[in-house]
């Protein structure tokens, strides 16, 4: 059983006022998890992770932009503030999404201060009970779980997630490519990389849409057509940066990719890159074209000052992906798990 903390207490977000509070509880837990990256293309202010990443990466902007897109609920009800005798100690934020027909997924994802880290138990369990009444307004499917992420790095998370009875469900790589040598590659025959202009982006989106149907984790009330605005405002799509691939009229194959912009403050350390949304349609697939749109991301993203890239793989694609990443200039740096736990009835 869960210990009880007379003095924990829970309160919803009000609004915007509570932002500047969010973003210095998340950069907190961040500095406590001594993380230098956020893995597998997630950021902690963004749909997974539990306070992975680089402090300094989020911002106020950022938090706005998670919030103004919840998954399944409203910021006000999703947001949760912890506070131990009068003061803020961290929050969570919730949300849940089909990954399959009949599976839902409640997840968690949750910021906690070092000094207070004895209350994570305390905190999932509160989670918990809120995603359960969430869960009891929904129809029925076959299968519902709660859900976590966690980056290697974070082990006191991951020991209460354990501890609450969460088991792993999958692991990912991810990977950094220094661009001190950036491979060369040329584009199979008959194909061409054209910018990407804004009659393009639907014909992106449909393709990125394609591609997520077919991971582990697809979060298909992302991809349903009035979620389209909301993609095409994320300030992560930088298409300046986007490597897609042509066949005449058909788009063959993409490579998304973007730089940090926080670093742009930074311009002595470097910037950090990702490559990100490797996709190849099958039709044009087993001609090098994954491979050509890596080195050409890697050579441009280097030509824009990046001095190493990241991607996130899924750890059991390791026959395919992920050799071909190793091959190129990838080399894993931690690993990401996802936790799962049934919600029994």
């Amino acid at each position: 059983m869960t210990e009880v903390h007379p003095a924990l207490c829970f309160w919803n977000l009000r609004d915007e006022r509570d932002y500047p509070l969010l973003l210095e509880l998340n950069r907190s837990s961040r500095e406590a998890d001594g993380a230098a990256y956020s893995g597998a293309g997630y950021s902690g202010a963004g749909t997974s992770g539990a306070g992975t990443g680089d402090p300094d990466s989020i911002t106020l902007e950022a938090i706005a932009h998670v919030l103004a897109n919840m998954d399944g609920m409203s910021a006000q009800q999703g947001v949760i503030i912890a506070t131990y005798a009068g003061e803020a100690i961290g929050y969570s934020r919730l949300g849940w999404y089909s990954s399959r027909p009949q599976t839902r997924l409640y997840y968690q994802i949750s910021f906690l201060r070092s000094e207070k880290r004895f209350l994570w138990p305390a905190l999932i369990a509160e989670n918990e009970r809120r995603l359960r009444e969430i869960a009891a307004e929904h129809a029925p499917v076959a299968e519902r779980y709660f859900q976590a992420w966690a980056s290697d790095y974070q082990s006191e998370w991951k020991n209460a997630l354990e501890e609450m009875d969460y088991q792993v469900a999958r692991r990912f790589n991810n990977m950094l490519h220094p661009l001190d040598i950036v491979p060369s590659q040329p584009l199979p025959t008959g194909l061409e990389i054209r910018p990407v202009l804004p009659e393009h982006m639907r014909q992106v989106w449909e393709a990125q849409r394609e591609f997520n149907a077919g991971l582990f984790e697809n979060m298909a009330e992302d991809w349903l057509e009035e979620k389209y605005p909301a993609w095409l405002a994320n300030p992560e799509n930088q298409r300046t940066f986007w490597q897609v691939a042509w066949d005449g009229d058909h788009l063959a194959g993409m490579m998304l990719a973007r730089l940090d912009e926080a670093d742009a403050e930074r311009p002595d350390d470097g910037r950090h890159g990702h490559t990100e949304h490797i996709y190849v349609r099958p039709q044009w697939r087993g001609r090098g074209l994954a491979s050509a749109l890596i080195a050409y991301s890697l050579q441009l993203l280097k030509a824009q000052g990046a001095t190493e890239v990241e991607l996130g793989v899924d750890a059991e694609n390791e026959s395919a992906a992920f050799r071909l990443y190793e091959r190129l200039g990838y080399r894993t740096f931690s690993v990401d798990t996802w936790y799962r736990k049934r919600i029994d009835d």
